[in-house]
Order: C-alpha cells, then sequence, then structure tokens
C-alpha cells in the first residue's frame, strides 16, 4: 500500500511540472489527451517578443508556428525551428535547449508550454 501511495505522489509531481521551469511550472496533461485546437501566445525572445502557435489535432502537437520574430538569423531562428520540429517529434515541451540560442530556445519552451496547458 505504501508502495502505490509513493508512486502515484512521484506521477503527480511529474506531471505537475512538466515542462516546468525556475519560474513557473505548468500543469500540462499527457500527449495524446490534449483539446484540439489551435493555441496561441506571445513568447519574450531575445530580440523582442513574438507569437507562437501550437496545433493540437487527435491530442498531439501537429505544428507549431513562431515564424514572425525577429531572433538573429542564423542562431535564434534557426534554434526555435529545430526546437519546434523535436517538440513536434517528440510531443512534449521539455526539450533541450539549443547551445548558443538559449534565451530564444527558453521563450519557445516556455510558450509552448502555455499552450499546452491551455489544451490541457
Amino acid at each position: 500500500m505504501k508502495i502505490k501511495r509513493a508512486v502515484i505522489l512521484i506521477t503527480a509531481v511529474f506531471s505537475l511540472t512538466a515542462c516546468g521551469s525556475s519560474e513557473r511550472e505548468f500543469n500540462i496533461a499527457e500527449a495524446g489527451s490534449w483539446l484540439d485546437g489551435i493555441y496561441t501566445t506571445t513568447a519574450e525572445g531575445k530580440n523582442g517578443s513574438f507569437d507562437i502557435s501550437v496545433k493540437i489535432e487527435n491530442g498531439e502537437i501537429a505544428e507549431i508556428n513562431a515564424e514572425n520574430n525577429d531572433e538573429t538569423e542564423d542562431i535564434g531562428k534557426a534554434a526555435i525551428i529545430e526546437l519546434s520540429k523535436k517538440m513536434t517529434e517528440e510531443q512534449t515541451c521539455d526539450v533541450d535547449a539549443v547551445s548558443g540560442a538559449t534565451v530564444s530556445s527558453e521563450a519557445l519552451k516556455k510558450a509552448v508550454a502555455r499552450c499546452l496547458e491551455l489544451a490541457s
């Protein structure tokens, strides 16, 4: 019985901190159970804010769009493209930041987390 309670507690802790950061934790449901739709928010990048949208289809991330941003072409923009693809493939916003583009990476991760929280 104690083991079962411990497993439930550990599961609850991990589910409440999905895609969390030191600033804020997000309450995100499991991949596959998100509500279909297009969710939008604003990210605070290195060179200013930019809009992102996350399209959920069949309960999963189908597309992440953050094309209209002022991040550095070969650093921040490249990181956003890379991370958007990785998040879609892995069905999570909990991916490693791109080295050299930490601010842009973290901005995208937090924005996607907000969208996934809305879809939860």
